[in-house]
């Protein structure tokens, strides 16, 4: 098991090596899976390298346990959001394997969802549902789902989750502060359903932090998302990306050089908190 932690401080433009350890030369075990935090700039990533997605699912698994102990003892419940795609199928061993205390004190959201019936394949509660609630046994009344009586109408689907949202997390006004938003990211570089070039990049009004998109490039075209306000709000930032169609993205998400304008979905986020779990694959494209 070989691990490679960076921080990458997006103020600042520079790339620090914070702790590496060697697959060739076999130096150090995987006994820590974080880089050191470097302190400074509103917006920082740290970077965690497996050796296979087997090992991404556990060091994620161990993270998001480790973020809900903490938010529980803190305030008493553990907001988090989760994406659909491969993330629930990650994730999910690690966590039902913990067997978890406390989980009636979660409260899930989803970062993104499509305009679909909660039974549809396409749905990313479905996924979520079968890998990780089902399992972990949180309750019903804890899971905030898309309306499924709006579905055929994104923008007043939109209009419920947040209102929805904003109950869940007790916040009437201003932007909630979620404990965790659980991303994964697509060969191109979107996340959440905010895809590049997309007008939705755009999308920073706080008083519309859940937006209705109809014309996504990737099927289903109708879906809801949370939009950068409520990202860059979260307590905490974590995207789990695995395969060697994310190697490009993933280095260009990181690149400290590309102009603002330039840069893709998942690199616009600013947030004091970014975890990246990823394996050798996906990471490929990087340099140490």
């Amino acid at each position: 098991k070989a691990c490679v932690g960076f921080c990458y401080s997006k103020q600042k433009g520079r790339t620090r090596q914070t702790e590496q350890t060697s697959e060739r030369t076999n130096e150090r075990t995987n006994e820590r899976t974080m880089g050191d935090t470097i302190d400074e700039g509103k917006s920082k990533s740290i970077l965690s390298i497996a050796s296979d997605k087997k090992e991404v699912g556990a060091q994620a698994a161990a993270f998001i346990l480790s973020e809900a102990d903490a938010a529980i003892k803190k305030n008493g419940k553990f907001t988090v959001a989760f994406s659909g795609g491969s993330l629930p199928k990650l994730v999910g061993p690690g966590l039902a394997s913990a067997k978890p205390k406390n989980t009636d004190k979660w409260v899930v959201l989803f970062s993104d969802e499509r305009c679909v019936s909660l039974e549809s394949e396409d749905s990313n509660f479905l996924s979520v549902q079968q890998h990780v609630l089902n399992p972990l046994g949180i309750p019903k009344e804890n899971v905030v789902t898309i309306d499924p009586n709006k579905v055929s109408d994104p923008d007043a689907a939109a209009i419920a989750y947040e209102e929805a949202l904003r109950k869940a997390t007790d916040v009437k006004t201003g932007v909630p502060s979620i404990d965790l938003v659980l991303l994964g990211m697509g060969p191109d570089g979107h996340t959440c359903s905010l895809f590049p070039k997309h007008p939705l990049l755009n999308a920073n009004d706080p008083k519309q932090l859940i937006r209705s998109i109809k014309d996504s490039p990737k099927p289903p075209s109708s879906r809801i998302t949370f939009t950068y306000p409520l990202l860059n709000q979260a307590k905490g930032v974590a995207f789990v990306c695995t395969g060697g169609s994310k190697s490009k993205s993933l280095k260009e998400v990181l690149d400290q050089q590309v102009k603002p304008e330039d840069k893709l979905p998942s690199a616009r986020i600013e947030n004091p908190r970014i975890f990246w779990f990823v394996d050798k694959d996906a990471a490929k494209d990087l340099k140490a």
